[in-house]
Protein backbone atom coordinates (compact mmCIF):
# COMPACT_ATOMS: atom_id res chain seq x y z
CA UNK A 1 0.00 0.00 0.00
CA UNK A 2 1.18 3.51 -0.79
CA UNK A 3 3.08 5.10 2.11
CA UNK A 4 3.34 8.72 1.07
CA UNK A 5 3.92 9.74 4.68
CA UNK A 6 6.75 7.30 5.42
CA UNK A 7 9.90 9.39 5.68
CA UNK A 8 13.33 9.52 7.22
CA UNK A 9 14.76 11.91 9.77
CA UNK A 10 17.41 14.02 7.93
CA UNK A 11 16.21 17.62 7.42
CA UNK A 12 14.90 18.55 4.00
CA UNK A 13 15.65 21.62 1.89
CA UNK A 14 12.11 22.95 2.39
CA UNK A 15 10.51 24.61 5.42
CA UNK A 16 7.31 23.89 7.29
CA UNK A 17 4.27 25.89 8.42
CA UNK A 18 3.26 26.43 12.04
CA UNK A 19 -0.07 24.90 13.03
CA UNK A 20 -2.27 27.49 14.77
CA UNK A 21 -4.34 24.79 16.45
CA UNK A 22 -6.01 22.55 13.86
CA UNK A 23 -4.99 24.37 10.67
CA UNK A 24 -3.22 21.40 9.09
CA UNK A 25 -5.92 21.47 6.38
CA UNK A 26 -4.71 24.94 5.38
CA UNK A 27 -0.99 24.15 5.73
CA UNK A 28 -1.24 21.17 3.38
CA UNK A 29 -2.83 23.10 0.49
CA UNK A 30 -0.56 26.13 1.01
CA UNK A 31 2.47 23.89 0.61
CA UNK A 32 1.01 22.49 -2.63
CA UNK A 33 0.54 26.04 -3.92
CA UNK A 34 4.08 26.99 -2.88
CA UNK A 35 5.52 23.94 -4.65
CA UNK A 36 3.50 24.65 -7.80
CA UNK A 37 6.18 26.84 -9.38
CA UNK A 38 3.98 28.37 -12.10
CA UNK A 39 1.41 29.47 -9.52
CA UNK A 40 4.06 30.85 -7.16
CA UNK A 41 5.72 32.82 -9.98
CA UNK A 42 2.36 34.20 -11.17
CA UNK A 43 1.40 35.35 -7.66
CA UNK A 44 4.78 37.01 -7.12
CA UNK A 45 4.62 38.71 -10.52
CA UNK A 46 1.08 39.97 -9.92
CA UNK A 47 2.00 41.36 -6.50
CA UNK A 48 4.98 43.18 -8.01
CA UNK A 49 2.79 44.73 -10.71
CA UNK A 50 -0.17 45.50 -8.39
CA UNK A 51 1.32 46.17 -4.93
CA UNK A 52 -1.76 47.99 -3.60
CA UNK A 53 -4.34 45.40 -4.70
CA UNK A 54 -6.37 43.84 -1.89
CA UNK A 55 -6.31 40.27 -3.24
CA UNK A 56 -4.81 37.44 -1.23
CA UNK A 57 -1.86 37.44 -3.64
CA UNK A 58 0.29 39.80 -1.56
CA UNK A 59 -0.23 37.69 1.55
CA UNK A 60 0.71 34.56 -0.40
CA UNK A 61 3.80 36.33 -1.78
CA UNK A 62 4.87 37.27 1.74
CA UNK A 63 4.27 33.71 2.97
CA UNK A 64 6.17 32.20 0.03
CA UNK A 65 9.10 34.54 0.69
CA UNK A 66 9.22 33.33 4.30
CA UNK A 67 8.99 29.68 3.25
CA UNK A 68 12.06 30.08 1.05
CA UNK A 69 14.08 31.07 4.11
CA UNK A 70 12.53 29.58 7.24
CA UNK A 71 9.56 28.04 9.01
CA UNK A 72 6.56 30.29 8.38
CA UNK A 73 3.35 31.41 10.11
CA UNK A 74 -0.05 31.64 8.37
CA UNK A 75 -1.77 34.28 10.53
CA UNK A 76 -2.32 36.80 7.68
CA UNK A 77 -3.72 34.05 5.45
CA UNK A 78 -6.21 32.87 8.09
CA UNK A 79 -7.26 36.49 8.63
CA UNK A 80 -7.85 37.04 4.92
CA UNK A 81 -9.85 33.79 4.70
CA UNK A 82 -11.97 34.75 7.72
CA UNK A 83 -10.80 31.77 9.78
CA UNK A 84 -11.43 32.58 13.46
CA UNK A 85 -11.85 29.10 14.96
CA UNK A 86 -8.31 27.86 14.44
CA UNK A 87 -8.88 24.84 16.72
CA UNK A 88 -11.71 23.57 14.49
CA UNK A 89 -10.68 21.39 11.55
CA UNK A 90 -12.06 22.27 8.12
CA UNK A 91 -12.07 20.69 4.67
CA UNK A 92 -8.79 21.13 2.79
CA UNK A 93 -10.54 21.08 -0.62
CA UNK A 94 -12.96 23.82 0.41
CA UNK A 95 -10.19 26.15 1.55
CA UNK A 96 -8.04 25.38 -1.47
CA UNK A 97 -10.85 26.69 -3.66
CA UNK A 98 -11.43 29.69 -1.38
CA UNK A 99 -7.79 30.69 -1.85
CA UNK A 100 -8.06 30.36 -5.63
CA UNK A 101 -11.24 32.46 -5.72
CA UNK A 102 -9.46 35.23 -3.81
CA UNK A 103 -6.42 35.07 -6.09
CA UNK A 104 -6.16 37.17 -9.24
CA UNK A 105 -6.93 35.29 -12.43
CA UNK A 106 -3.36 35.35 -13.74
CA UNK A 107 -2.41 32.81 -11.06
CA UNK A 108 -5.66 30.97 -10.32
CA UNK A 109 -6.32 30.11 -13.99
CA UNK A 110 -3.52 27.52 -13.74
CA UNK A 111 -5.97 25.32 -11.79
CA UNK A 112 -9.09 26.27 -13.76
CA UNK A 113 -10.57 24.11 -16.50
CA UNK A 114 -13.77 24.27 -18.54
CA UNK A 115 -16.34 21.53 -19.06
CA UNK A 116 -19.01 21.38 -21.74
CA UNK A 117 -22.21 19.51 -20.86
CA UNK A 118 -24.04 18.27 -23.97
CA UNK A 119 -27.67 17.12 -24.03
CA UNK A 120 -28.59 15.27 -27.25
CA UNK A 121 -32.22 14.59 -28.10
CA UNK A 122 -32.79 11.10 -29.50
CA UNK A 123 -35.83 12.30 -31.46
CA UNK A 124 -34.46 15.26 -33.43
CA UNK A 125 -30.70 15.00 -32.68
CA UNK A 126 -30.66 18.58 -31.41
CA UNK A 127 -27.68 19.31 -29.15
CA UNK A 128 -27.92 21.74 -26.26
CA UNK A 129 -24.62 22.82 -24.70
CA UNK A 130 -23.67 24.60 -21.50
CA UNK A 131 -20.15 25.49 -20.34
CA UNK A 132 -18.95 25.63 -16.76
CA UNK A 133 -15.60 26.32 -15.11
CA UNK A 134 -14.21 23.84 -12.58
CA UNK A 135 -11.44 23.78 -9.97
CA UNK A 136 -11.52 20.01 -9.52
CA UNK A 137 -13.13 16.82 -10.78
CA UNK A 138 -14.95 14.90 -8.00
CA UNK A 139 -14.65 11.11 -8.02
CA UNK A 140 -17.26 9.28 -5.94
CA UNK A 141 -15.93 6.54 -3.67
CA UNK A 142 -18.60 3.95 -2.96
CA UNK A 143 -17.71 2.12 0.26
CA UNK A 144 -16.58 -1.33 -0.82
CA UNK A 145 -14.13 -4.07 0.09
CA UNK A 146 -12.50 -3.84 -3.34
CA UNK A 147 -9.99 -1.18 -4.41
CA UNK A 148 -11.14 1.92 -6.26
CA UNK A 149 -9.37 2.77 -9.52
CA UNK A 150 -8.80 6.44 -10.38
CA UNK A 151 -8.42 5.46 -14.05
CA UNK A 152 -11.85 3.77 -14.01
CA UNK A 153 -13.28 6.70 -12.06
CA UNK A 154 -12.24 9.11 -14.80
CA UNK A 155 -13.86 6.84 -17.40
CA UNK A 156 -17.08 6.79 -15.36
CA UNK A 157 -17.03 10.57 -14.95
CA UNK A 158 -16.92 11.15 -18.71
CA UNK A 159 -19.20 8.24 -19.65
CA UNK A 160 -22.43 9.23 -21.43
CA UNK A 161 -25.70 8.89 -19.50
CA UNK A 162 -28.89 7.68 -21.18
CA UNK A 163 -32.32 8.99 -20.09
CA UNK A 164 -35.49 7.19 -21.15
CA UNK A 165 -38.88 6.07 -19.86
CA UNK A 166 -39.84 8.01 -16.73
CA UNK A 167 -36.53 9.84 -16.96
CA UNK A 168 -37.11 11.36 -20.40
CA UNK A 169 -36.06 14.99 -20.82
CA UNK A 170 -38.01 17.86 -22.34
CA UNK A 171 -36.80 19.02 -25.78
CA UNK A 172 -37.67 22.55 -26.93
CA UNK A 173 -37.33 21.54 -30.59
CA UNK A 174 -39.70 18.56 -30.26
CA UNK A 175 -41.90 20.42 -27.75
CA UNK A 176 -42.21 17.15 -25.88
CA UNK A 177 -40.34 14.77 -23.64
CA UNK A 178 -37.99 12.36 -25.39
CA UNK A 179 -35.10 10.01 -24.81
CA UNK A 180 -31.82 11.87 -24.43
CA UNK A 181 -28.11 11.39 -23.95
CA UNK A 182 -26.02 13.61 -21.69
CA UNK A 183 -22.27 13.65 -21.91
CA UNK A 184 -19.49 15.76 -20.52
CA UNK A 185 -16.37 16.82 -22.44
CA UNK A 186 -13.40 18.96 -21.48
CA UNK A 187 -13.36 22.24 -23.38
CA UNK A 188 -10.18 23.50 -21.74
CA UNK A 189 -7.68 21.33 -19.85
CA UNK A 190 -6.22 23.07 -16.79
CA UNK A 191 -2.46 23.27 -16.42
CA UNK A 192 -2.91 21.55 -13.05
CA UNK A 193 -5.77 19.10 -12.65
CA UNK A 194 -7.03 18.43 -9.13
CA UNK A 195 -8.99 15.25 -8.47
CA UNK A 196 -11.10 15.14 -5.31
CA UNK A 197 -11.64 11.64 -3.92
CA UNK A 198 -14.98 11.99 -2.16
CA UNK A 199 -14.10 10.37 1.17
CA UNK A 200 -16.65 12.42 3.13
CA UNK A 201 -20.25 11.49 2.38
CA UNK A 202 -23.57 12.03 4.15
CA UNK A 203 -24.90 8.76 5.56
CA UNK A 204 -28.69 8.77 5.90
CA UNK A 205 -28.63 5.78 8.25
CA UNK A 206 -26.58 7.76 10.77
CA UNK A 207 -27.85 11.18 9.57
CA UNK A 208 -24.31 12.52 9.61
CA UNK A 209 -21.20 12.69 7.48
CA UNK A 210 -18.91 9.67 7.53
CA UNK A 211 -15.47 9.03 6.12
CA UNK A 212 -14.88 6.35 3.47
CA UNK A 213 -11.50 4.67 4.01
CA UNK A 214 -11.58 2.73 0.75
CA UNK A 215 -8.17 1.89 -0.75
CA UNK A 216 -7.57 3.77 -3.98
CA UNK A 217 -5.32 2.77 -6.87
CA UNK A 218 -3.51 6.03 -7.76
CA UNK A 219 -1.75 6.32 -11.15
CA UNK A 220 1.43 8.36 -11.65
CA UNK A 221 0.47 9.28 -15.22
CA UNK A 222 -3.16 9.74 -16.14
CA UNK A 223 -4.85 10.02 -19.53
CA UNK A 224 -7.77 12.45 -19.64
CA UNK A 225 -10.32 12.54 -22.50
CA UNK A 226 -9.43 14.63 -25.53
CA UNK A 227 -6.00 12.94 -25.46
CA UNK A 228 -4.30 14.87 -22.67
CA UNK A 229 -1.70 13.26 -20.37
CA UNK A 230 -1.10 14.41 -16.79
CA UNK A 231 1.58 13.50 -14.24
CA UNK A 232 1.04 13.32 -10.48
CA UNK A 233 3.17 15.73 -8.43
CA UNK A 234 1.27 16.28 -5.18
CA UNK A 235 -1.10 14.45 -2.84
CA UNK A 236 -3.01 15.75 0.18
CA UNK A 237 -3.69 12.91 2.63
CA UNK A 238 -6.27 12.80 5.39
CA UNK A 239 -5.77 10.49 8.38
CA UNK A 240 -8.24 9.66 11.12
CA UNK A 241 -11.94 10.51 11.28
CA UNK A 242 -13.93 13.65 10.53
CA UNK A 243 -13.41 15.37 13.87
CA UNK A 244 -10.04 14.08 14.99
CA UNK A 245 -8.23 13.78 11.69
CA UNK A 246 -5.00 15.23 10.36
CA UNK A 247 -3.89 16.50 6.94
CA UNK A 248 -0.45 16.26 5.36
CA UNK A 249 0.88 16.92 1.86
CA UNK A 250 3.30 14.79 -0.14
CA UNK A 251 4.92 16.65 -3.03
CA UNK A 252 7.43 15.72 -5.70
CA UNK A 253 10.36 17.83 -6.89
CA UNK A 254 13.34 16.92 -9.08
CA UNK A 255 14.93 14.88 -6.27
CA UNK A 256 11.95 12.91 -5.06
CA UNK A 257 8.83 12.93 -2.89
CA UNK A 258 8.74 15.02 0.30
CA UNK A 259 6.22 14.91 3.14
CA UNK A 260 5.00 18.27 4.48
CA UNK A 261 3.57 17.70 7.95
CA UNK A 262 3.03 21.17 9.47
CA UNK A 263 6.49 22.27 10.70
CA UNK A 264 8.18 19.01 9.69
CA UNK A 265 9.37 18.48 6.11
CA UNK A 266 11.27 15.32 5.23
CA UNK A 267 12.41 13.45 2.15
CA UNK A 268 10.45 10.20 1.99
CA UNK A 269 12.35 7.01 2.63
CA UNK A 270 9.91 5.17 0.40
CA UNK A 271 9.81 6.70 -3.07
CA UNK A 272 6.61 5.61 -4.87
CA UNK A 273 6.18 4.72 -8.55
CA UNK A 274 9.69 3.28 -8.92
CA UNK A 275 8.42 -0.09 -10.12
CA UNK A 276 4.90 0.51 -11.40
CA UNK A 277 2.66 3.34 -12.61
CA UNK A 278 0.26 2.68 -9.73
CA UNK A 279 0.35 2.88 -5.94
CA UNK A 280 -2.40 2.07 -3.42
CA UNK A 281 -3.55 4.45 -0.70
CA UNK A 282 -6.37 4.52 1.86
CA UNK A 283 -5.62 8.12 2.93
CA UNK A 284 -5.16 10.05 -0.35
CA UNK A 285 -7.81 12.78 -0.57
CA UNK A 286 -6.68 15.37 -3.16
CA UNK A 287 -4.57 14.43 -6.17
CA UNK A 288 -2.74 17.10 -8.16
CA UNK A 289 -1.70 16.32 -11.74
CA UNK A 290 0.46 18.55 -13.94
CA UNK A 291 -0.24 18.71 -17.68
CA UNK A 292 2.51 17.11 -19.72
CA UNK A 293 3.70 18.67 -22.98
CA UNK A 294 5.28 16.81 -25.90
CA UNK A 295 8.83 17.25 -24.56
CA UNK A 296 7.89 15.86 -21.13
CA UNK A 297 6.16 12.90 -22.74
CA UNK A 298 9.25 12.16 -24.83
CA UNK A 299 11.48 12.29 -21.75
CA UNK A 300 9.09 10.02 -19.85
CA UNK A 301 9.09 7.48 -22.70
CA UNK A 302 12.89 7.52 -22.84
CA UNK A 303 13.09 6.92 -19.09
CA UNK A 304 10.54 4.10 -19.30
CA UNK A 305 12.46 2.42 -22.11
CA UNK A 306 15.73 2.69 -20.15
CA UNK A 307 14.11 1.06 -17.13
CA UNK A 308 12.65 -1.72 -19.29
CA UNK A 309 15.95 -2.36 -21.04
CA UNK A 310 17.80 -2.41 -17.73
CA UNK A 311 15.24 -4.78 -16.26
CA UNK A 312 15.37 -7.10 -19.27
CA UNK A 313 19.20 -7.14 -19.27
CA UNK A 314 19.18 -8.19 -15.64
CA UNK A 315 16.91 -11.11 -16.51
CA UNK A 316 19.08 -12.41 -19.36
CA UNK A 317 21.39 -15.33 -18.46
CA UNK A 318 25.08 -14.54 -18.58
CA UNK A 319 26.97 -16.09 -21.50
CA UNK A 320 30.58 -17.27 -21.68
CA UNK A 321 32.48 -18.57 -24.63
CA UNK A 322 33.31 -22.27 -24.36
CA UNK A 323 36.24 -23.81 -26.22
CA UNK A 324 35.22 -27.07 -27.85
CA UNK A 325 37.82 -29.78 -28.00
CA UNK A 326 37.47 -32.79 -30.18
Amino acid sequence: MMSFWKNKSPPAKYHGLLNQGATCYLNSVLQVLFMTEDFRAAVERDTSENPDHDCIDRHLTSLFADLKEREAYTYKITQKLGITRVYEQQDAAEYFEKILRLTRSGASEIFCGWLTHKTICAGCSTEAESDAAFWHLPLALVDSNSDYSVVDGIKDYFRSSEFSGDNQMYCDQCDDKSDATIKCVIKRHPEVLMLLLKRFEFNYSYMSYVKINRTVEVPFTLQIPENQTYELYAVVDHFGDLRGGHYTATIKDDEGWYTFNDTTVTLNEYQPFQVDNFERSSSAYLLFYRKMNAFCLLQMLKTTWRHLLLKSSCLLPSTTSVKMEG
